[in-house]
């Protein structure tokens, strides 16, 4: 009690209210779950009834057969074919073949579950049945002279059909003198299964004692395997009758299974839960959204008479836990002039504020990265306009007037491109570029090194790359692979697609490449702040990442051609 003198009036009727409902609640859900267990009792009791019911019938139809089977083994014709044939007239013969036949019809037609009847007789190499008198098949012959017990579990199993068979005499040989054998129709067994009124969405199986049989009928579910493993579990313990609750991946059944000693089969009846007790179920789900409900008017009456206080409060708190995750967007709009349009004003400014200061930052970063690419596009190497300067001054001393004029034309684009005002530039003018600066280093080194471009993909052609990120690398292989070997050199550029982007592979076959020096580039480009005299790869590799993101950039191997493979990774935007 001083606890609850502690708290304050919000949470004291709350609490007062819910210990007056919370008493009423729980005697309906036990109301309700008692008359449940009762009906639920009813129920299975009814159907445990009815699977024991339908199984007497069974046994009732099959009885009279068994019997008249075992009847016929001593019929006059059916022994005289088996053992006085030989002697017998060609009119005693005849007329004994067809006495039998008229036994044997009327053996088929005593019941519906009889497909065809017939007598095999070894001494004749024939079979005799209700409409014929032919040869039988050996494994048939074989399979159906057996001895067994018929009162209890009086079926044999051959080729997924059932069968009754009694063959004459017991002592060895077995059924030297005759065989009867019965089929048992498994089309009126599935007539008799779906004819089974069975309460809700269901239907019935009939299984051997070996579960190695079994027919259906009704709407029983595809995969049957659950079933007869859990039924044949609680055969195995001796259990004749009762019921399981089996899930698949369709929903739940129930399976009530009754067990002949007399057939040796198992009558099972399936019955989906939903039709079975959906009723008993629907009503407890209304019983609990009522309850639910009940609370609910208590809670929302509760609130509203204290949403003064309570809901401002909440409001604030979920505020400041959205303010916590960085979400600056919230902003209150309270109408009522009392204490908290005070708090909601000054928090609105806080956030207002907040969100200048953060902006602020990020825009001076991006102003600061905006001027890193840009510094880091300058860094063209300043040399090379000396040299093309130089290369023209000698070609126009020497006269070599059609050298000068395409050199020109390739220099005034190479620095058009140059002062081109733009940070990226589809992939295939980078690649015109490149061949122009290439062009114009072709006359400073005339046959001495030779370039070689691949064909750009037509996928890849308009992709935006950083402008100028192709020349540095050629340059490279020019200044630090090539310019000062004596022998002939090769440059080879390639571009290939990728699931991603595209892969752009420059390399040589200088010689001048050893280990240490390809590890100084590979930490280089991990590191592309550490201190290098390979300047154009660092300004690469920060524009790439700068470009694509971290994913991106450049990765150093030994060529296949001898000097160094650089290679760009690059993805779609």
């Amino acid at each position: 009690m001083k606890l609850f003198d502690r708290l304050t009036i919000f949470p004291k009727l709350v609490l007062t209210f819910m210990l007056i409902l919370i008493p009423l609640v729980i005697i309906s859900l036990r109301m309700n779950l008692q008359s449940e267990r009762l009906v639920r009792n009813e129920i299975t009791a009814s159907m445990q009834a009815k699977a024991t019911s339908y199984m007497q019938s069974l046994e009732y139809d099959f009885g009279p057969l068994v019997t008249l089977q075992q009847q016929y083994t001593l019929d006059d014709d059916i022994n005289n074919l088996a053992y006085a044939s030989i002697i017998m007239s060609n009119e005693q013969y005849t007329q004994a073949i067809k006495d039998a036949q008229q036994k044997l019809l009327i053996l088929k037609n005593m019941s519906a579950y009889v497909a065809d009847a017939f007598v095999d007789f070894p001494a004749l190499d024939r079979k005799v049945s209700a409409t014929s008198f032919d040869s039988i098949d050996g494994r048939q012959a074989e399979a159906l002279n057996q001895i067994i017990n018929p009162f209890e579990s009086p079926f044999l199993l051959f080729e997924g059909n059932l069968w009754l068979s009694t063959p004459y005499p017991t002592s060895k040989p077995v059924g030297k003198g005759f065989t009867i054998a019965m089929q048992i129709s498994g089309q009126a067994i599935r007539q008799s299964l779906s004819g089974y009124q069975i309460n809700g969405n269901g239907g019935a199986v009939l299984m051997s004692e070996r579960l190695d049989w079994y027919e259906t009928g009704g709407s029983v579910p595809g995969d049957l395997t659950p079933i007869r493993d859990r039924i044949g579990l609680r055969l195995a313990d001796g259990d004749t009758s009762g019921y399981e609750t089996i899930a698949d991946g369709a929903g739940r059944y129930y399976a009530f299974f009754e067990k002949s000693q007399k057939l040796g089969l198992t009558l099972i009846l399936l019955i989906d839960e939903d039709s079975f007790i959906g009723p008993i179920k629907q009503y407890g789900t209304w019983v609990w959204w009522i309850a639910l409900a009940s609370l609910l008017v208590i809670l929302l009456f509760a609130y509203r008479l204290y949403r003064t206080i309570h809901n401002p409060l909440k409001q604030l708190v979920s505020a400041f836990k959205s303010l916590e995750k960085g979400d600056l967007s919230f902003k209150f709009r309270y109408r009522s002039k009392d204490e908290f349009n005070y708090l909601y004003l000054q928090f609105n400014r806080t956030v207002s504020r907040l969100d200048e200061l953060i902006n602020e930052v990020y825009v001076q970063k991006y102003q600061v990265k905006a001027a890193e690419l840009k510094q880091l596009q300058s860094q063209i190497n300043p040399h090379f306009l000396y040299n093309s300067l130089f290369n023209l001054y000698r070609l126009a001393k020497m006269h070599e007037i059609d050298k000068v004029i395409p050199f020109t034309k390739h220099l005034g684009d190479y620095f058009k491109y140059v002062t081109k005002n733009a940070d990226s530039v589809p992939l295939e003018q980078e690649v015109l570029f490149c061949q122009a600066y290439v062009a114009i280093q072709t006359v400073r080194f005339e046959d001495h090194i030779r370039v070689e471009f691949g064909d750009v993909p037509a996928r890849l052609a308009a992709m935006p790359v950083p402008k100028l990120f192709l020349q540095p690398l050629v340059e490279n292989c020019y200044h630090h692979g090539l310019e000062d070997r004596p022998e002939p050199g090769r440059i080879a550029i390639r571009f290939a697609e990728r699931d991603d982007g595209a892969e752009i592979v420059v390399e040589d076959d200088g010689d001048g490449l050893d280990d240490e020096r390809l590890s100084r580039i590979r930490q280089l480009l991990a590191e592309p702040d550490a201190v290098s005299d390979s300047e154009g790869l660092r300004n690469v590799q920060r524009r790439i990442k700068l470009h694509f993101g971290a994913d991106a950039g450049l990765r150093a191997d030994r060529s296949p051609m001898g000097g160094l493979r650089i290679a760009v990774y690059i993805h779609n935007s």
